[in-house]
């Protein structure tokens, strides 16, 4: 019996050292879990962090890219007015004023020139129009005056 006894009792000290040995690996796998929550909740943390920065990012491209568009369209009108200034400048350097003693109607409306109908020739064009025909003002950077007379086929867009 006491045999027995010594027997049982050596078998329970090994199954409470093997008991304690279970104990520190479950202590050891609490431990690892609470390290893995806080890593998780530091990669979730980052996950959302990031999120954040590429949406910013993603507002500030559309930001640029309606800039960018903006741009190419000033840039285009530019371009544009640039070859029409081009063209009215070539223009402007190969007009022929009218000789005053040649022309005795108006280019416009056809209506004769006399004493209460004066010539005025056209800044733009080089032709003599009636005042009515030529009422429109512009700036010229060769004239002294701050504007002159322009007919109305001035006025239509050179394209």
């Amino acid at each position: 019996a006491r045999q027995k006894l010594r027997d049982s009792q050596g078998v329970v000290e090994e199954l409470n050292k093997e008991n304690e040995g279970l104990y520190g690996k479950v202590n050891i796998s609490e431990v690892t879990i609470e390290n893995l929550m806080d890593e998780r909740k530091l990669l979730q943390k980052s996950v959302i962090e990031s999120e954040e920065r590429n949406h910013l990012i993603a507002q500030e491209n559309a930001k640029l890219i309606t800039d960018l568009e903006k741009t190419q369209t000033t840039l285009n009108e530019i371009a544009q007015e640039h070859s029409h200034l081009l063209y009215t400048q070539a223009r402007k350097q190969n007009r022929k004023w009218e000789n005053d003693a040649e022309v005795t109607n108006c280019k416009s409306c056809y209506k004769e020139f006399g004493v209460s109908l004066r010539k005025h020739h056209c800044r733009n064009c080089g032709g003599i129009y009636c005042d009515h025909c030529s009422r429109f003002r512009s700036s010229t950077p060769s004239s002294k005056k701050e504007k002159s007379t322009d007919c109305d086929s001035a006025l239509i867009p050179l394209l």
